[in-house]
């Protein structure tokens, strides 16, 4: 019985100065740096309700139209950008910024308009334009309504999915807001915290990626209206754009990870041939 365990206790010994080195050398490799990344996406639709005239929509228009037409009907933007297809799963989002150009204002119209963001929590859908409209002019009212463009009163036209509350399904609380001048082809942007953390939310989630409603805070108020360009308008250069910056976690770096993988082996193999010889004495 004696010499069994002093056997133990030599082996014991022997082989223990092996796993703090082992370890040591793991600790002196750092993990790879979090990697960090800058993309900047296009809409993937964008769309207009329109209060005055609940049958109608905008479709695929060439431009959206946000605040009050000449008799103070409001008029309300939809956006949404496809996070999940250009974003990697378990990124952190660290900045996020809107940018539209404006294509026109309300005829007249010299009063900056505070334009806000609201996350949209119901999804919806936007067909073809009516009449095959390419140009802005005279688009002001929208145009009958082709399935599945978004009314006022429906997220899908034609297809028994009304929003909750005519005009838009939104969160109360503003994402961003921005003041918009008079500038016809200047860019304006929407950046904040908020906005940072609903793009967070719609990459984690994505069947929750609904987009944002524009909101002109004055949309009921005689010829308010902005209007941006959307993403069929010919110049590519003005069309919307979502700028995200994230990082990855941090990982091993493969030798690091080699190394302990090896490790682990050759303390298995030592402490069976410690117990072997042990139980031979």
């Amino acid at each position: 019985m004696t010499a069994r365990f002093r056997a133990r206790g030599v082996g014991a010994a022997s082989f223990s100065p092996v796993l703090p080195l082992l370890l040591a050398a793991l600790l002196a490799v750092p993990p790879a740096d979090a990697s960090a990344a800058t993309v900047v996406l296009g809409a993937g639709k964008v769309s207009t309700l329109f209060q005055n005239q609940p049958g109608h929509s905008i479709g695929k228009g060439p431009a959206t139209f946000i605040g009050g037409d000449a008799s103070g009907s409001p008029r309300r933007g939809l956006i949404d950008f496809n996070l999940a297809a250009s974003i990697p799963a378990g990124a952190t989002i660290t900045d996020v910024q809107l940018t539209l150009f404006l294509a026109g204002v309300a005829d007249g119209d010299t009063t900056p308009r505070q334009i806000d963001l609201h996350r949209i929590t119901a999804d919806w859908a936007h067909g073809p334009t009516g009449l095959g409209v390419t140009q802005i002019d005279g688009t002001d009212q929208g145009f009958p309504a082709i399935a599945p463009s978004p009314t006022w009163y429906d997220r899908r036209y034609q297809q028994g999915q009304p929003w909750a509350t005519p005009g838009g399904d939104f969160a109360a609380t503003v994402s961003a807001a921005g003041v918009v001048g008079q500038a016809v082809g200047s860019a304006y942007s929407w950046s904040s915290p908020q906005m940072v953390a609903d793009a967070q939310a719609m990459l984690d989630a994505p069947s929750t990626n609904q987009g944002w409603a524009l909101l002109n805070t004055d949309e009921w108020s005689a010829g308010s209206y902005r209007i941006f360009y959307t993403q069929a308008w010919d110049d590519t250069a003005l069309r919307p754009q979502l700028q995200v910056s994230y990082v990855l976690a941090a990982v091993p770096e493969p030798a690091g990870a080699a190394l302990l993988a090896g490790g682990l082996v050759v303390i298995v193999i030592a402490l069976r041939r410690r117990m072997h010889m042990a139980e031979g004495s």
